[in-house]
């Protein structure tokens, strides 16, 4: 389990001590500012902040303020707000991009201010998911892709440009007010395995042993079936045991990991080792040695069946003996407006699906951790997403990209989020470090987190 105390240092989430304040006037107090503004002073600038609507008191203020309103106030930082948090509900339209100096931006003001753009609308779109609750078109597994990405279409997704504007209005506060003091905050690293199928070989069972190597002779797929024999004799590792010597290399290296493991099997898209086998206590013992964190990847369906993640999670807690409370959706299978419900209902407390299956990059415009906002009942919830930057996937299915080129694109990821000292979270799969499926990828996974971990 991952116990709230320790969930809060590995992403991150809590306010150093004496943290200065931020005070904000604006003439509509909703629920979205407040979520807006939590995301970007708590979290991501690691300051406090106080809402205002008292004109008076704030203008007597001796400290760095922020005027978010349309009223002019002589010697006070200006963002000229756009509408979005003062509405309810969806609106189907999408804000225009605004290109400035190798930038995007959304909710430009028309006004000369101190800041361009309404950072906090343009901020709350993104990780509130607007454009996912929008109407979109999804792919064929029924998923917000990142063809329907407002930032992919204007090829910015690889930037977290969400960070990036943080960043911006940070350093114009600061040239403001000179002494206002960010307390330090370091670029991190967290690596993620979805073990999709326990094993290549091991522990199917008589059937599916001998129905998988007859296959193997019917396509002539002799290496196949000769790795096969070889690893059921003992006489090979199993090419996707990967969990000893993955979970060494990152104790080694102080990068935390997490595996998904899929705990359903015997459908078109979950196939792995029948769940409640004795492989999976031997890994998980394997696992906890090296302090790995162990989390439920639910099954293609259960993104569609609030019974079949029930079952799941419950099984999976026993053979785990702890309470499972972190998650990533099989296929990132992910509705919106309905898992992260069922998700909370369970009692998990973070889901990592927020990425894409088809491109690198930055789903929610930020490599930061960040809470869900339902538009059902204009709140947000204790319930965290916590976006990865790049998939093993992208790569080798979709894009089919050799290791090298891959490594270089991943690595420039790492650089981007290095700069707005953010969170490097990356997805690799079991299958990925068999150099008869991928050859090089293995290799490549051990060369990118060193590297990473340099930066």
């Amino acid at each position: 389990m991952l116990k709230e105390p320790y969930l809060h240092t590995l992403l991150d989430l809590d306010l150093p001590r004496n943290s200065p304040s931020v005070y904000i006037y604006t003439q509509h107090k909703t629920g979205r500012l407040n979520y807006v503004c939590d995301f970007i002073f708590n979290q991501v600038l690691k300051l406090n902040y106080t809402l205002t609507s008292d004109i008076a008191g704030f203008t007597k203020i001796e400290a760095a303020r922020i005027n978010y309103s349309t009223e002019s106030i002589e010697g006070v930082f200006q963002v000229v707000p756009h509408t979005l948090l003062a509405e309810t509900g969806i609106n189907e339209s999408k804000p225009e991009p605004v290109f400035e100096n190798g930038m995007i931006y959304f909710y430009r003001n028309r006004e000369k201010k101190e800041f361009s753009f309404d950072i906090f609308s343009a901020v709350f779109y993104f990780i509130s998911r607007y454009e996912e609750w929008q109407a979109f078109e999804p792919d064929r597994h029924g998923r917000f892709e990142a063809a329907s990405s407002l930032l992919y279409k204007h090829k910015f997704h690889l930037k977290p440009v969400v960070d990036l504007w943080i960043q911006e209005l940070s350093m114009a506060l600061q040239t403001l007010y000179p002494g206002l003091k960010f307390p330090e905050k370091k670029f991190r690293v967290l690596s993620t395995i979805d073990v999709d199928n326990l094993y290549a070989y091991k522990a199917k069972g008589f059937v599916r042993t001998i129905g998988a190597g007859m296959k193997d002779l019917l396509k002539f797929d002799l290496q196949n079936f000769k790795e096969r024999i070889f690893v059921l004799a003992c006489k090979k590792k199993d090419p996707f045991d990967i969990y000893e010597e993955v979970s060494d290399f990152c104790f080694e290296n102080k990068i935390p990991l997490i595996y998904f493991f899929l705990y359903r099997t015997g459908t078109k898209y979950d196939r792995t080792v029948e769940p409640g086998s004795l492989a999976y206590l031997n890994i998980f013992k394997t696992l906890r040695k090296n302090h790995a964190l162990i989390g439920l990847h639910p099954s293609y369906n259960s993104s569609v069946s609030k019974q079949l993640l029930t079952v799941e999670r419950n099984i999976f807690s026993a053979a785990a003996g702890e309470k499972i409370n972190f998650s990533r959706q099989h296929f990132l299978r992910f509705n919106i407006r309905t898992t992260p419900y069922w998700l909370m209902e369970h009692g998990f407390e973070a889901d990592f699906t927020m990425g894409f299956a088809s491109a690198p990059g930055f789903r929610a415009g930020t490599s930061h951790p960040f809470y869900y906002y339902s538009f059902e009942v204009e709140r947000a919830y204790k319930f965290l997403f916590v976006p990865f930057c790049i998939m093993d996937g992208v790569y080798t299915i979709y894009d089919h990209v050799k290791p090298e080129p891959a490594y270089e694109e991943m690595l420039t990821i790492a650089k981007e989020i290095k700069k707005v000292n953010g969170f490097f979270i990356s997805v690799f799969h079991e299958r990925t470090f068999s150099d008869h499926l991928y050859k090089g990828f293995g290799t490549l996974y051990k060369k990118l987190h060193a590297a990473v971990k340099e930066l």
